[in-house]
């Protein structure tokens, strides 16, 4: 087994620009520079320890799917190094390699065949693709009559029954159901945990969290921090607060999220705040109680969710954060009859100081990182403190005169 799956030296990746298409065939034939360079990664070093993890992030534009196609060996580097140990699998972008007249099974056996297996190999882990896919008759049918969720079922079937010693994954999970997005996410635990080495870049910095040990956080192209996940998320949190404090969904796209969410079947139903609390104004040391109530499928309700809630402050400071998972209880909510469940989370004894805070709630799956639903900026309320104390909250404290 090998020390180290990924070693990257000095990555970079430079495109050539024209300003009209002929100078292309000038610069062949006159032998002379008439292009611009664009460089879309560059200097970018790491090394991945065998079963490891590391997340991308950045913002559209900054260069992570370059790199990843680089890290996989799609393309080719301008200058600098990739060198891989081990069998490599990739979900880079929907029906890449996939040839479109082809049927699913067919489509199956190309792409077993590019990543180095027999026929007799492939074979053996045709079912297991099939199954895992849910394609149904459509497997046998032309990729051209698929849609890009059916393209994301087969891509990642693919990509992942080769039991691969590294994995590169391009966020494409989004397309698809959310029955299918727990099964992805699920997979993705199961390899890691089975010594998988996983490359993950994702915009759900969640998952990334959930997922991955270190974090490269690309700006323009270039590193601007690689650290542990943590310390890198917070700063990409605090990095995307400056830049668009303002930024909230509109009536219409709030409307149509919680559409979407509530056709998935798998929602946060209603959130309210009580205890203690009049007119929305609560006393340091007063009895708060927030109510959840969701909307759970049997399927999500038997395989295992959990709640998770964060106070934050109004000027978005994490105040304090806790799931039911994380607590060690073994399920997150209790039955109200029929697909409604309910929980509810209690501070007897309040230690914030004065200051409007209000929740962040989510809904998620036992056994991935995948969020099922998440309510930002519910059931606010305002802090009263008659004392002199400042701060975030009160912490229990003696003195002694020696």
């Amino acid at each position: 087994m090998f020390s180290v799956s990924v070693r990257v030296q000095s990555l970079s990746k430079a495109y050539k620009r024209y300003r009209v298409p002929i100078d292309s065939l000038k610069e062949l034939f006159l032998r002379r520079p008439y292009a611009e360079t664009s460089w879309a990664v560059r200097d970018v070093s790491f090394e991945i320890a065998a079963g490891g993890s590391i997340g991308i992030v950045g913002d559209n534009g900054a260069g992570k799917s370059t790199l990843l196609k680089l890290l996989a060996g799609a393309l080719a580097p301008s200058s600098g190094s990739v060198e891989r140990f081990g069998r490599v699998a990739a979900i880079l972008q929907l029906g890449a390699g996939f040839h479109p007249d082809l049927s699913g099974l067919e489509n199956i056996r190309v792409g077993c065949a590019v990543m180095g297996l027999s026929p007799a190999e492939t074979d053996n882990i045709l079912p297991r693709i099939v199954e895992f896919a849910e394609l149904g008759h459509f497997i046998e049918r032309p990729l051209r009559t698929y849609s890009s969720g059916m393209y994301l079922r087969l891509g990642f079937s693919v990509a992942t029954a080769i039991d691969p010693d590294i994995l590169v994954v391009d966020e494409h999970l989004s397309v698809g159901d959310q029955h299918f997005r727990v099964k992805c996410m699920r997979k993705i635990m199961a390899l890691r945990e089975a010594g998988c080495t996983l490359i993950f870049c994702s915009h759900d910095l969640f998952s990334v969290g959930e997922v991955c040990e270190r974090t490269l956080w690309m700006h323009e192209g270039r590193p601007r921090m690689l650290a542990d996940t943590e310390s890198v998320l917070k700063a990409y949190r605090d990095y995307g607060r400056a830049m668009d404090a303002s930024s909230a969904p509109s009536a219409t796209e709030a409307v149509s999220s919680n559409q979407r969410k509530q056709a998935a079947g798998n929602y946060l139903q209603e959130v309210s705040v009580d205890g203690s609390i009049k007119d929305g104004i609560i006393e340091t040391g007063g009895w708060l109680e927030l109510r959840v109530v969701a909307e759970l499928t049997d399927a999500a309700w038997h395989e295992g969710v959990h709640l998770g809630v964060l106070i934050v402050r109004n000027d978005a400071v994490w105040c304090f954060g806790v799931s039911t998972k994380m607590d060690g209880m073994t399920s997150g909510f209790h039955s109200l009859g029929g697909n409604s469940y309910g929980a509810s989370f209690i501070v007897d004894d309040l230690p914030l100081l004065s200051g409007q805070y209000s929740f962040t709630v989510a809904l998620m799956d036992d056994r991935s990182p995948l969020i099922y639903d998440t309510r930002a900026g519910v059931a606010p309320f305002t802090v009263r403190h008659a004392g002199k104390e400042v701060g975030l909250a009160r912490i229990s404290h003696r003195w002694e005169l020696k």
